[in-house]
């Protein structure tokens, strides 16, 4: 084995003579530029310690030269990502990996303002092709480079050289939140009212200034005007109206959610929790529009709310027609309000015989809540409806259908013996099966393992 020692020798080169081997190492292998880079910025006092100008202008050229060595790892992989669409898994990790490194020198505040203008320029020519997935990864570190004003004011610029509605919404968060510019912001945000979040946003914004008087009328021309999602709006002008007790305006609020069907159950069930327990007919008259306006109704659910808090005579007039239509798009509540109503052999019937759709098959066959509830005074219906679940999976079955067979065989050996104490008709009923589903093995293994 060689004597010769790596540490010895370097000992005994001279400053210039390890100067041209580092230079020859960086020609050779361009990994080691950056790792000498890495090297200056963490451990060399000269520079983390530099306390005139001159050395701080040394570090500062560190940093700009780690910046850029980090963004061309990262971008070489992003632009194949753009021509693509996407790319993998592992280069999308190395990718976050370097934009991360960036975002770590970033916070060391110690990037020269030339830098991070020229790294905004080579990343927005990958931020603009905008398929590769790392925009929003970019668009961050965009944010925590800039610090200066002239910086924001560069960052606007760029996002203002291509038009889309997620730009604009950056440029008016920069103006308001960072430039403090809100002349500019109401300015560009006026200009892009469309959608209802759009109006909040600038309600939030008056909201912040104390200014309620524009907040409310901002508020208002979002619900009448406003497209997509109106809740916050909604909400902010009842509770202001709510705590004023203005049942005026309350009542204007529902009328335009009636008139434009946007959010207009949410907005009756308010009105309803506002009337409560102040004007009785008023809650009536929504609590009755939010059964009528809501798409996919929960008629139990209506069915007891309204009978526990409408008048005797009120509920009277309102109860057939949610009998009738749970009857007719629901059969599942539908049951459950016979059971409320004391219609129990009704239930039994529906188990046994469920409506058929128009192709002539059950519309509905899963019982297994109401034949819980009903067992134990309908036996024998409940065991013939038990039965007939476990048999349908025997038949042209498989491992998994025999298995939730013999879950229901359970069922119905704990009817024979527990309800009806009938053992013999248990041992009966099996060794019938058993014996036509012989040639079954795998179902007689279940029934085995089952311990029926």
């Amino acid at each position: 084995m060689s004597e010769f020692s790596i540490r010895d020798g370097l000992e005994s080169l001279n400053s210039n003579e390890l100067i041209k081997l580092i230079m020859n190492l960086i020609q050779r292998e361009r990994q080691a530029r950056l790792h000498v880079l890495e090297w200056f910025e963490q451990n060399c006092d000269t520079y983390k310690k530099a306390s005139n100008s001159n050395k701080k202008s040394k570090s500062q050229k560190i940093h700009d030269e780690l910046l850029f060595e980090y963004w061309n790892k990262a971008q070489c992989i992003i632009s194949e990502f753009n021509c693509y669409g996407g790319g993998p898994d592992e280069e999308e990790e190395e990718v976050y990996e370097w934009l991360e490194k960036i975002s770590d020198l970033i916070k060391g505040d110690n990037i020269t303002p030339e830098a991070k203008h020229r790294f905004m320029d080579t990343a927005f020519v990958e931020y603009d092709a905008g398929n590769s997935g790392f925009d929003d990864g970019l668009m961050d570190l965009f944010f925590e480079l800039c610090k200066e004003k002239n910086e924001w004011e560069f960052l606007v610029q760029k996002l203002n050289s291509r038009k889309s509605d997620w730009r604009k919404t950056l440029v008016m968060r920069i103006y308001r939140d960072q430039l403090n510019d809100d002349s500019r912001y109401i300015e560009e945000r006026l200009k892009n009212l469309h959608y209802g979040m759009e109006y909040w946003d600038l309600v939030q914004y008056y909201i912040g200034k104390h200014n309620k008087k524009s907040a409310l009328e901002i508020a208002q021309k979002g619900i009448e005007h406003g497209e997509g999602r109106l809740t916050e709006l909604y909400d902010y002008l009842i509770d202001h109206y709510s705590k004023l007790q203005d049942n005026d305006n309350l009542e204007s609020i529902a009328k335009i959610a009636m008139q434009r069907k946007n959010d207009k159950s949410y907005v009756l069930e308010r009105l309803f929790t506002y009337y409560t327990n102040r004007d009785y007919e008023k809650a009536k008259e929504k609590l009755i529009l939010v059964y009528k306006t809501t798409q996919h109704k929960k008629y139990f659910e209506e069915y007891k709310r309204m009978k526990n808090y409408l008048s005797e005579s009120d509920w009277e007039k309102i109860e057939p027609e949610i009998f009738d239509e749970a009857q007719k798009n629901n059969i599942h509540d539908y049951m459950s309000i016979c059971l409320e109503k004391g219609m129990k052999d009704t239930v039994i019937k529906t188990i046994i015989s469920p409506p058929m759709n128009q192709w002539g098959y059950a519309s509905f066959s899963n019982f297994d809540l109401f034949a819980q509830k009903l067992e134990q005074e309908y036996p024998k219906e409940i065991l013939e409806y038990y039965y007939k679940k476990g048999y349908s999976g025997i038949p042209n079955g498989d491992r998994k259908t025999y298995k939730e067979a013999v879950k229901y065989l359970g069922k119905v050996k704990a009817i024979y013996l527990k309800h009806l104490k009938d053992k013999d008709g248990w041992t009966h009923m099996l060794s019938k099966l058993l014996k036509e589903f012989k040639n079954r093995p795998a179902f007689i293994d279940e029934i085995r393992k089952s311990e029926l």
